[in-house]
């Protein structure tokens, strides 16, 4: 997800917010950032800490994890079985 763990940059973060469809509040409160810096991180006036670019990798984990399990709930639905008899 990001080039270097250690130092996320700006448009790394716009990206991660993007893919798992967060705004910037709930991007803050994810991190436990206020807004105010989050907003920081975004515009580059202050540098991502390598906890926040784990923490940002993680919660990407657990949004892909959930779409995987949405994907495979919907396939056991949409799926039709046929029980013939054999005798």
């Amino acid at each position: 997800m990001f080039n270097d763990i250690n130092n996320p940059i700006p448009q790394e973060i716009k990206s991660w917010m993007i893919e798992i469809n967060l705004s910037i509040n709930e991007a803050s409160i994810a991190l436990g950032i206020s807004k105010r810096q989050f907003s920081r991180l975004l515009s580059g006036e202050t540098k991502a800490k390598k906890i926040h670019g784990l923490a940002m990798q993680m919660l990407w984990l657990v949004e892909e994890n959930n779409k995987d399990l949405i994907d495979k709930k919907k396939l056991k639905k949409d799926n039709k079985v046929i029980k013939i008899p054999i005798e």
